[in-house]
């Protein structure tokens, strides 16, 4: 799997204005080191090793590790992208020897989502799968990898499956908040009328996944999610796309991440009742301090 991040930190009261990633420096730490932790840690061998203390020496594990329905091995190439001083580089640093840095030098830090798709279009030999994220974003999920590359051999390549994405609440007994709630589509069409190829919609599908868990599926009524990835055969076939979008979909940093394949491919979420098949954590909480005076609009699902 490779994997392109763009991040940006800047705590001098830079007016770039990069979305809501100014903040704290070391809560923004915390999510970026957890963010490159849990993708680093999806990484699999085939076998594994066993300090064995008696004996003084390692062992391998004779069989392979993992059931024959999950991938036996995953080998992760890590690519994340700064510009200028603007960075937390105490983070990198701890993990330098496990991901390649680029420094760019841009005017507007804006543009380094786009930079950071440019490098998983471009970049031989294609990967089996590419995976764009935002810099604070935590997977949860030993077989998140899996899924992905299920769901879009199960589509015959035509879909790319979305997580939904959550923030963690303070208060104990108050869950999580799940940040991607419904858009209204007909503003946004009106805004891009290109747009208009997406037609949210319920239960588009169903499927059973391995451990027989019948799994529903919609044309997601907010398809973002901060993170998009793609199979080898789909990356190949955006390659072929002589320009990809810089705008479009709310911003910059919406439109790389969301309307790169929302133009060009089917983009599906886990229905409601299902979310729990695909999550991601937007481990920068960004999104609780504008809860608080919201009216409660009554239960979903």
């Amino acid at each position: 799997m490779r994997v392109a991040i763009p991040h940006y930190f800047d705590d001098r009261g830079s007016e770039q204005g990069y979305g809501s990633r100014n903040g704290k420096r070391l809560s923004r730490s915390l999510a970026l080191a957890r963010c490159l932790g849990s993708v680093l840690g999806l990484a699999r061998s085939e076998r594994e090793s066993v300090l064995d203390i008696a004996g003084r020496g390692l062992r391998t594990t004779a069989e392979p590790v993992y059931p024959t329905q999950r991938l036996a091995g995953i080998a992760i190439e890590c690519h994340v992208f700064v510009t200028g001083d603007a960075w937390l580089e105490e983070v990198l640093t701890c993990f330098s020897d496990r991901l390649h840095v680029h420094r760019l030098d841009l005017e507007d830090p804006r543009d380094l989502p786009a930079a950071a798709r440019q490098h998983l279009l471009e970049r031989d030999p294609v990967a089996d799968l590419s995976l764009y994220l935002e810099d604070d974003l935590v997977i949860q999920d030993p077989d998140y990898l899996d899924k992905l590359l299920w769901c879009a051999q199960l589509t015959e390549q035509r879909v790319v499956l979305m997580p939904h994405r959550y923030e963690l609440r303070s208060r104990l007994g108050l869950g999580r908040l799940f940040v991607d709630g419904p858009l209204d589509w007909s503003t946004l069409v009106a805004a891009n009328p290109t747009l208009a190829r997406h037609r949210p919609q319920a239960n588009v599908a169903e499927a059973c996944w391995r451990n027989g868990e019948m799994l529903h599926f919609d044309r997601a009524s907010n398809p973002h999610a901060g993170s998009f990835a793609l199979s080898r055969p789909q990356l190949q076939q955006l390659r072929q796309q002589a320009d990809l979008p810089r705008d479009g979909f709310v911003g910059p940093l919406e439109t790389v991440a969301t309307y790169t394949v929302l133009q060009h491919f089917e983009v599906w979420k886990p229905a409601w009742n299902c979310r729990q098949f695909l999550t991601i954590e937007h481990g920068y909480p960004s999104f609780l301090g504008y809860t608080s005076h919201l009216p409660n609009l009554g239960t979903i699902g």
